[in-house]
């Protein structure tokens, strides 16, 4: 399985993205301060949907302040000794924890997250219908050689999931607009003095 989405995560907003032959094009954006936040969401799931009508595999990007990166001279690196570099470089124990390391340019990059964390990820992004596959991140350069990954979803169960080489890099827009999904989804305006035609507000539809 290879993920047709990404879905970045950060304490400002969430911002997806949809896979193409280049590269990564921006869906839309959302602040997680909006108002209507399941609406905006829901829109914003709408708005893929319409680029893959098939379904939604997404990689969700988990905030870099949510990570650990570690830089360890050398190249010769097992993973008992990245193991034993983490041991005590964060809050958590080493069997709350999963990581990826890469090397490179003489030394060996590490990059860790708490397992609590892609629960958490897993979570928002499942109930908002974006059907979340796996964990992966957007370094700052020279922090990691590659895209750090960290595995799959738990509700992926035994399929595969193809892990990019490369990191997320957005060249553009996709063609599609979640506001204008909005305007069409939005209830009609009541004409001046009279009533609506339908005794209740349409509704836009809301992910899985």
């Amino acid at each position: 399985m290879k993920p047709n989405f990404a879905l970045s995560l950060s304490f400002e907003g969430l911002r997806l993205m949809h896979r193409t032959g280049g590269g990564w094009a921006l869906v839309g954006e959302v602040a997680l301060d909006d108002a209507d936040l399941n609406g905006a969401l829901a829109r914003l799931r709408a708005a893929a949907l319409r680029l893959e009508p098939n379904g939604m595999a997404t990689k969700l990007l988990l905030p870099d302040a949510q990570i650990r990166y570690l830089a360890l001279d050398g190249t010769g690196t097992e993973e008992e000794d990245v193991r034993a570099a983490l041991d005590g470089a964060t809050p958590y124990a080493l069997a709350d924890l999963v990581y990826d390391y890469s090397k490179g340019g003489g030394r060996t990059y590490v990059a860790a997250v708490a397992r609590e964390t892609l629960k958490e990820a897993e979570a928002f992004a499942s109930e908002h219908g974006f059907n979340p596959v796996s964990f992966v991140a957007v370094p700052d350069p020279f922090a990691f050689v590659g895209e750090p990954y960290f595995g799959p979803a738990s509700s992926v169960g035994d399929q595969d999931v193809t892990r990019d080489d490369e990191p997320v890099v957005v060249i553009g827009r996709a063609a599609v607009d979640p506001k204008a999904i909005e305007t069409e989804t939005r209830p009609p305006r009541a004409s001046s003095g009279s009533a609506p035609e339908t005794e209740e507000p349409a509704e836009v539809a809301q992910g899985p």
